[in-house]
């Protein structure tokens, strides 16, 4: 009977989504990584598709914006999503609610236009890529440290930008 009782609550606890954050192929990979906020003040998107296999999820920071002199609704996630070569395979994918787009200025910028019709800028200058687009109020930024060479087309990551989700 007991056995019978917990199999029916693993059962609706799964078709509930419990444990998961939804339908997103990365789904509960997040949760998983050191420095995890389960208190994200607002709902954000992360790619579905990248140029590798994702092998390991690493958060750089994840919380409000510890700098004193700027507001404290300013709040940061920066995290690393790596494949089996992480020197080679490796995107850094910052969501800030500071910022847009128009904001940002660099070298060798490009000007381009996503699927959605929506902004973002390319940057490249020998040390790392750089996307930068909006979208619902957040600023998304898509970098990678490369060697002297570009490692991904530009559709490569206007690729990755237009495959971001909600998770």
């Amino acid at each position: 009977m007991s056995k019978l009782l917990l199999v029916t609550v693993f059962l609706l606890l799964t078709a509930c989504g419990v444990g998961t954050t939804g339908t997103h192929p990365y789904a509960g990979e997040l949760e998983k990584a050191e420095g995890y906020d389960e208190e994200v003040p607002y709902s954000f998107k992360m790619p579905t598709s990248l140029p590798f296999e994702l092998d390991e999820i690493f958060i750089l920071e994840m919380g409000e914006d510890e700098i004193e002199i700027v507001s404290s609704d300013r709040y940061m996630f920066d995290v690393v999503l790596r494949g089996d070569d992480p020197e080679e395979e490796h995107l850094i994918v910052m969501i800030h609610n500071h910022g847009s787009v128009e904001n940002t200025q660099g070298q060798n910028e490009e000007q381009l236009t996503l699927s959605d019709g929506g902004d973002a800028k390319y940057f490249y200058n020998g040390a790392s890529q750089i996307l930068v687009w909006d979208d619902d109020g957040l600023m998304y930024q898509i970098a990678i440290y490369v060697d002297n060479e570009e490692r991904y087309s530009v559709e490569e990551l206007v690729e990755v930008a237009e495959s971001f989700e909600a998770y």
